[in-house]
């Protein structure tokens, strides 16, 4: 599995934010108002950051040889979980991002105040999940070829030496 680039992570969140806001601005001109989150979603997001953050370090002291909770077969579901957090992630504060801006224009709105606040711990609830979800994604990452020999070099042929 290859380690995704923050480069992409980063234009994800700007697609989101585009989106996002020209959606919610349309929304709002037709007379909606923009999308309120729940507290609840940013402890939701707050509490799934800390436990990819337990299973990361289990896979961690896994890969580093010590004992552990997590099987090796499990080992690349947290891996894959970690990258589909952060693309989420990344996604969301794109989005957030964009509901900033538009409270930003509505300011003069009585809401505004209390949508911003939770607007804001939910977009920092979701860059807590990204920082974890990429440091767990690189806890997860062997640096091996792409053909998994564990760094090792076969020599042409496929001989390993060190079986015969």
């Amino acid at each position: 599995m290859r380690p995704l680039r923050k480069f992409i992570l980063s234009l994800l969140a700007l697609f989101a934010l585009i989106v996002g806001y020209f959606l919610s601005d349309l929304a709002v001109k037709m007379g909606g108002s923009p999308l309120q989150f729940s507290p609840i979603l940013t402890l939701l997001i707050f509490c799934g950051a800390i436990v990819l953050a337990i299973f990361g370090q289990a896979v961690k002291r896994l890969r580093d040889g010590k004992t552990s909770w997590v099987q090796l077969a499990k080992a690349p579901m947290v891996a894959l979980v970690a990258q589909a957090s952060a693309v989420w992630s990344s996604l969301f504060i794109g989005y957030l991002l964009s509901q900033l801006i538009l409270i930003y224009q509505l300011r003069h709105a009585g809401m505004v105040g209390s949508f911003a606040a939770s607007t804001i711990a939910l977009a920092l609830a979701s860059l807590f999940l990204l920082v974890i979800a990429l440091l767990v994604e690189s806890w997860c990452i062997i640096n091996d070829g792409e053909d998994g020999s564990a760094g090792r070099k076969t020599p042409p042929g496929g001989a390993n030496p060190a079986s015969a």
